[in-house]
């Protein structure tokens, strides 16, 4: 899991229409990062072939996907939203794991990539997100960066794993409200309309 170094990272957003476009073609639009740029510290928690990684942690390729699934940038905001969704999906997650995360993701990661007070707020609202509504799905052990996940559209995919746009709004609400102003927040898709139900017709 890892910041891009690119011109237009802090641009990119996918947001939550992008329904009809496949998860390949939404990712060709992100800007390129390279896994080695993630420094040693973060890879130790957040790599899943690290001994002492956390629970969810998950390939950069993988996470790409699921910002792409939720809709959501490449601000620090949206990278603490993302990976407190994928922890909260894992099926092993505990509180004292969440605790951890906040403890060594505000003190011990590079100022760059540390967390402050707001992408904590975030990163809990991503794990609450993930408790209420991907509960024990293990996000970070579905290979969405493997066919026939690439090819699926981003409503399929959804639908396939529970994730609605109702729902990602109401947490985007609340992060209008815990996280006011910020650039990440004031793109956040919270409009209110009718729920997706397409999302859960049957297949």
């Amino acid at each position: 899991m890892g910041r891009r170094i690119d011109l237009n990272w802090d641009e990119w957003s996918p947001g939550l229409d992008t329904d009809d476009m496949t998860i390949a073609e939404v990712l060709a639009t992100m800007p390129a990062a390279a896994a080695e740029d993630v420094p040693e510290i973060i890879r130790r928690y957040e790599n899943p072939e690290s001994p002492d990684a956390l629970p969810g942690a998950i390939t950069l390729a993988r996470h790409d996907c699921i910002h792409v699934l939720l809709g959501r940038g490449l601000h620090v905001q949206d990278e603490a939203f993302v990976i407190g969704a994928t922890m909260g999906a894992a099926s092993d997650i505990t509180s004292d794991v969440v605790d951890f995360f906040v403890k060594v993701s505000t003190t011990e990661y590079p100022e760059h990539w540390r967390f402050k007070e707001e992408h904590i707020a975030s990163y809990l609202l991503g794990v609450g997100f993930a408790v209420d509504n991907l509960p024990n799905k293990d996000l970070h052990l579905i290979p969405l960066e493997e066919e026939p996940w690439q090819s699926k559209s981003v409503r399929e995919a959804r639908r396939a794993l529970g994730i609605t746009k109702e729902e990602l709004r109401a947490y985007f609400r609340k992060a209008e409200l815990l996280v006011p102003g910020t650039p990440a927040s004031r793109r956040l898709d919270t409009s209110a309309q009718r729920p997706d139900t397409h999302l859960r017709q049957p297949e």
